[in-house]
């Protein structure tokens, strides 16, 4: 009888801990499934959507994975659907073109794409265009003084013998923003001429960068006058006080664009599905406005202070062509 009444004792605990959301330490508090996004996003725009994130989902678990756009696509390259992610946000098109297939078709669930500008993402729909990130010469108008150097407005000005040592640029084969200046290059002038001018042009180079942000970097700190770099960044660093100015190339500015998208098979997930909905509904206009303001939505605001409006675009014909993007890059011998 003792030995039963130990049993029943037994049971009765077990049958506790297995009721739901009660009793074993368990919460009473609904603790939905979790989402996961691979975000190769600057970290403080990532913050920021960390940030609205839990106050739009309380209840929902989103973890947000600072990861660069190489390191991204490679690991979804190699772990297919497998991959821990959900979502990819943040990634350079011709990026997440390679991982194309292992990103679920976007027509088939119910995402608004009227906000955006025509042609804007006419090119697969396994993705949406997330940004378009624009470049420009960024000059130290302080060094330019000191000096006594022009202000450079023209690919061709930047091969002019008095800038030598005065050009910051990001290595194309490790910087997005590097490789866009290549890109625009290669659709102005071609393969051979391109390659050509920067021949010319690498004489004057004081140092290729790693990472796109390294010529405001270098500016910043007063080592040389003028910088290939992102027009967003420059305007960040103007409203702090830097002494720097934007000028648009007199054969447009370069830009590239960054996409997200789906992991094929979370598609259906309704957690997945309304995270998607809020970066693509909600979030993506504040960051336009904010962050990044190159156009690509029809009623997109600018308040970055110091952006400048309507900056005459370049000739990217190509630059989500993947394939091109490993030729010209196999082809880059300078460091």
């Amino acid at each position: 009888m003792r030995l039963l009444k130990r049993a029943g004792i037994l049971c009765c605990a077990l049958s506790l801990c297995l009721l739901p959301l009660t009793g074993c330490g368990r919460s009473n508090t609904s603790v939905k499934s979790g989402v996961v996004i691979y975000s190769s996003m600057e970290d403080y725009r990532s913050i920021e959507l960390e940030k609205q994130l839990k106050e739009k989902f309380p209840d929902l678990k989103v973890t947000v994975q600072q990861i660069a756009t190489g390191n991204s696509a490679a690991k979804i390259k190699a772990e297919g659907t497998n991959t821990e992610a959900d979502i990819v946000l943040g990634m350079e098109t011709a990026s997440i073109e390679q991982i194309s297939d292992s990103l679920a078709d976007l027509s088939a669930i119910d995402i608004s794409t009227d906000q955006y500008l025509p042609g804007v993402n006419d090119a697969d729909p396994r993705y949406l265009i997330w940004e378009k990130f624009e470049g420009a010469f960024i000059v130290n108008t302080e060094v330019l003084a000191e000096k006594g150097l022009p202000e450079p407005h023209s690919y061709q000005d930047l091969c002019n013998p008095i800038y030598k040592n005065q050009i910051i640029m990001p290595n194309p084969k490790t910087s997005s923003t590097g490789y866009m200046f290549l890109n625009q290059w290669y659709n102005d002038m071609g393969s051979q001429e391109a390659m050509s001018y920067v021949d010319r042009m690498q004489l004057n180079i004081r140092q290729f960068t790693q990472s796109g942000s390294g010529p405001i970097k270098v500016l910043n700190q007063g080592e040389a006058a003028i910088g290939l770099g992102m027009v967003f960044q420059a305007a960040e660093q103007i409203t702090k006080g830097a002494p720097l100015k934007i000028i648009a190339p007199a054969e447009g500015t370069p830009y590239n664009t960054t996409s997200f998208g789906i992991i094929k098979g979370r598609e259906t997930n309704p957690d997945v599905q309304a995270v998607f909905r809020f970066l693509n509904e909600e979030f993506s206009p504040y960051d336009k406005a904010y962050f990044s303001p190159g156009k690509i939505l029809k009623d997109q605001e600018l308040k970055l202070p110091n952006y400048p409006a309507d900056l005459p675009s370049g000739n990217m014909a190509t630059i989500a062509d993947s394939a091109l993007k490993m030729e010209l890059l196999d082809g880059w011998y300078y460091s």
